[in-house]
């Protein structure tokens, strides 16, 4: 598992607390999965880095399901039927030619259209805080309780992904430091 995966999984667990781990690893996997694909295929236009698109879309993703099974799944949906999945994408435009029974057996595909549907409001307006208005209204000048909570999530998810990734560094540098010292001594006596 990454530093990324790891740092990911532990920002989520604080912002989520009724899913399990095992459950948050692989989401986080998926998430980082589709940014990654996306990226690489050079599918999103905004200008966002992969940063900025993975911590958004985990925000919107928890602001949106709690991440929970039975609306990823479309057991439970939002709008009156025409909003599905973890990032609640609401029907027209935003499934891209798909079916909602493909949207609702896919994880993945799920979260890539919840993230293009980012990517098109960060097109029009490059940050985060319009961009989730946008995402949850249409309107990245309509202010709402969801909006404010999925701004909030993202900076939390930010801080805390940031933070672990640094501290994860730290350690990688003081075990090769250590390991470094133990195997001179060792060559010494040699």
């Amino acid at each position: 598992m990454t530093n990324l995966a790891i740092a990911l999984i532990t920002a989520l667990q604080m912002t989520v607390t009724e899913v399990n781990q095992d459950r948050l690893r692989v989401i986080s996997q998926d998430m980082i999965s589709v940014v990654e694909q996306e990226f690489l295929n050079s599918s999103l236009k905004s200008g966002m880095t992969k940063e900025e698109a993975l911590h958004i879309l985990a925000a919107v993703a928890v602001g949106e399901s709690n991440l929970r099974s039975d609306i990823e799944t479309c057991k439970v949906t939002g709008d009156k039927g025409r909003s599905i999945g973890l990032g609640q994408i609401m029907r027209g435009p935003n499934w891209r030619g798909m079916t909602r029974k493909q949207i609702c057996n896919d994880r993945q595909a799920q979260l890539r259209l919840s993230l293009h549907v980012i990517d098109m409001c960060w097109e029009k307006t490059p940050n985060a805080n319009a961009s989730l208005r946008c995402y949850t209204s249409g309107n990245s000048y309509k202010d709402s309780y969801a909006a404010r909570h999925e701004f909030d999530l993202y900076r939390k998810i930010s801080k805390v992904v940031s933070k672990n990734i640094v501290e994860q560094k730290i350690r990688t540098c003081s075990i090769a430091q250590n390991y470094s010292r133990d195997y001179s001594k060792f060559s010494y006596e040699l």
